[in-house]
């Protein structure tokens, strides 16, 4: 059930930031791509890159909750990281330069919680198939 709240909070995010998307496609007349937009580039990337990494970040955490090898805690802590991460993410790369420690934390951390999730994956995978003969 914690990976449906992550995703449902960020299928939200993922909302907002189209539409800040959209009204910022309208107001620089933009209709196709980013054109010579700098704003209309910040808005594109804001919404591609959160769709980039939730993806991954979504299936990492309904498979690693399926399983029930790792605790609630860690789930709901790697929910609420990666939510925060892409919220600052999100504010810092659709700054007037897009330089911001907001955008990096952003970064460092949404790369963290997608490396201890994989690997946290990869070793609840690899004790399972040694202990399965690697599912011969």
């Amino acid at each position: 059930m914690f990976t449906l709240f992550y995703a449902g909070a960020l299928a939200l995010l993922g909302l907002f930031l189209a539409y800040k998307t959209t009204s910022t496609r309208m107001s620089s007349e933009t209709f196709l791509g980013t054109g010579d937009s700098f704003e209309m580039l910040q808005a594109t990337r804001a919404h591609g890159n959160l769709v980039e990494y939730a993806l991954f970040f979504l299936i990492l955490s309904a498979l690693l909750e399926s399983v029930g090898q790792i605790p609630n805690l860690a789930t709901g802590i790697f929910g609420d990281v990666f939510l925060l991460a892409r919220l600052s993410h999100a504010y810092g790369i659709t700054r007037p330069e897009a330089r911001s420690k907001f955008r990096v934390a952003g970064t460092a951390l949404t790369w963290l919680v997608l490396l201890v999730q994989s690997i946290w994956a990869l070793t609840i995978s690899f004790a399972w198939l040694i202990a399965n003969n690697f599912g011969f």
